[in-house]
């Protein structure tokens, strides 16, 4: 008897085990957390997957075109467009696919290029989509925020879609983008670049977690260290860390770095992440960045006092900052326009240490090796979005300029592509980013040209991905071009600068050269002024 008692326990204690060991199965089936497991019967929407995958990347598929549907009262709607400097959150309800989420914020977003459609005849605005604005949590496949960027100064529509791609072969935190048809209480108001946004779920994907200190660096973000500054140009989005001590101390240890010495860098910086971020600037010519006068366009995200550089804001890469001519031929360890390099110790100190420099070099080669196809990408790109592009209502360029920005011409190849870095003196000193527009010059905008003809009855051509259709917009402000004055070839721009890093790198042409007191920083220094907040 008391042996069956024994047994009946035994058994009791193994079924026990068995339960608990199949509950812990399902558990790290469905997520390393108990809320994870908790979340096996929720909704679609709601769903994130285990680790650092998150299940809003579908949304960012390669060549993917998702369908935006905007709901926002009229009023708030007319409030906002009364008034897009404000960039207020309004309250909208938005749905891509099957999935529905309401009372998210929505806004309009930008800095000089806000001003510039503002003061146009256009009401194409960037826009901010913070889902878990006024509620707690909420989020779209694991996502809590993107942006829906306009295509400004972009006929191509693909120099920020294409950098990040860039900046992710080389294994850059980059965020991801896709294409989007966005549509506003019904109608289809334009074709836009979904951008997901650097917050709470982009440093879960990427670091596995949003416990460190994210600043948002603002224009003139130079890091350079002075004592008892504040740093207010470096804003604090993501943290506690109201001090910012971690940032100053990293700023400080990274202007202390002896000269040609790693010193305590590494103590407090991904270095590679800072050198693929240059990296990129450099190949692709994107200098509405850190590389560039106005020093900005850029996070850092600091874990335990060390921090990585994540890239932002490509619309103006490939050439778009202004024409390709002086950009082309600047020397890759001197990489900086419109100002002395000295000034920008994130690449003056960091590529003054050769083990560094020779990494970046490393990172330029691989930038070389995915620009080999690039001409082919962009075919296969454009034949992917042309459809979308002539159905835009609302885009800043004509279906020429969009074509002549993708199409390699030898009547505008640069001439300068073989000319020495020294040489960029000699170049027209007049080079100014013709797509920056002030407020003062309004009567250069355009007004808004008729609709394409496929687009008379609201009718959109057949996407190449499927997808709903919608209601083409018009009325006044629906257009806007004639705002972007360059059309210049994405491919030209390339090519050219292909050629010239290749020389420099084999030998044939010198990596450095006197770029930091020349027509460069004239030129950076006209457009700074030119852009200056009146």
């Amino acid at each position: 008897m008391e042996n069956g008692k024994i047994a009946k326990k035994y058994i009791a204690i193994a079924l026990a085990t068995i339960l608990t060991l199949g509950s812990i199965a399902v558990f790290y089936m469905h997520g390393n957390s108990p809320i994870a497991a908790e979340k096996e019967n929720e909704t679609e929407t709601e769903k994130i997957t285990s680790g650092n995958e998150m299940a809003y990347e579908e949304l960012f598929e390669r060549d993917r075109i998702n369908d935006i549907y905007i709901e926002i009262s009229e009023a708030d709607w007319e409030s906002m467009l009364a008034d897009p400097l404000a960039e207020e959150y309004k309250s909208a309800t938005i749905k891509i696919g099957d999935m529905t989420l309401e009372n998210v914020g929505f806004r309009t977003k930008g800095n000089l290029t806000l001003k510039s459609v503002a003061s146009s005849d256009s009401d194409r605005y960037s826009f901010r989509v913070k889902l878990d604005k006024y509620e707690k949590g909420q989020n779209l496949l694991g996502l809590d925020e993107f942006v829906l960027n306009n295509m400004y100064s972009d006929p191509s529509y693909m120099r920020e879609y294409l950098s990040y791609e860039a900046l992710r072969e080389i294994g850059a935190d980059a965020p991801l983008a896709s294409y989007a048809n966005v549509y506003i209480n019904g109608e289809l108001f334009g074709f836009y670049l979904m951008v997901e946004a650097i917050d709470d779920s982009f440093l879960e994907r990427n670091f596995g977690g949003a416990d460190g200190n994210l600043y948002k660096q603002e224009q003139g973000s130079t890091l350079q260290y002075v004592e008892g500054n504040n740093y207010e140009k470096s804003e604090l989005k993501v943290g506690s860390d109201e001090s910012k001590t971690d940032l100053k101390n990293f700023i400080q240890i990274l202007n202390e770095m002896p000269e040609g010495e790693k010193g305590d860098i590494e103590s407090v910086l991904d270095v590679d992440s800072a050198l693929k971020y240059i990296a990129v600037n450099t190949v692709l010519g994107n200098y509405d960045s850190y590389n560039g006068n106005l020093a900005q366009n850029y996070y850092l995200y600091g874990q335990n006092g060390k921090f990585t550089v994540i890239p932002w804001d490509y619309n103006m890469s490939i050439g778009g900052f202004g024409g390709g001519n002086n950009q082309i031929t600047i020397p890759i360890d001197e990489p900086v326009l419109g100002v002395n390099m000295e000034s920008l110790p994130l690449i003056n100190n960091l590529l003054a240490v050769e083990e560094y420099k020779e990494r970046y070099h490393g990172y330029i080669q691989e930038l070389l090796n995915y620009l080999e196809n690039f001409e082919e990408r962009v075919t296969q790109l454009a034949s992917i979005i042309r459809p979308y592009v002539e159905a835009d209502p609302t885009k800043f360029c004509t279906m020429e300029q969009f074509e002549a920005s993708i199409t390699y011409s030898e009547e505008s190849t640069d001439s300068t592509a073989n000319t020495a870095p020294q040489d960029v003196d000699n170049q027209q000193e007049n080079s100014m980013p013709p797509q920056q527009i002030q407020p003062q010059d309004e009567q250069q905008f355009q007004k808004p040209q008729g609709m394409p003809e496929n687009l008379e009855n609201g009718e959109r051509p057949e996407p190449p991905q499927g997808g709903m259709g919608g209601g083409a917009r018009s009325g006044p402000g629906a257009g806007g071009r004639g705002m972007m004055a360059s059309s210049t070839s994405i491919l030209n721009f390339v090519r050219d600068r292909v050629k010239n890093i290749k020389q420099q790198l084999s030998g044939q042409l010198p990596t450095t050269g006197n770029t930091t007191m020349n027509g460069n920083m004239q030129r950076g220094n006209q457009f700074n002024k030119m852009n200056k907040p009146q």
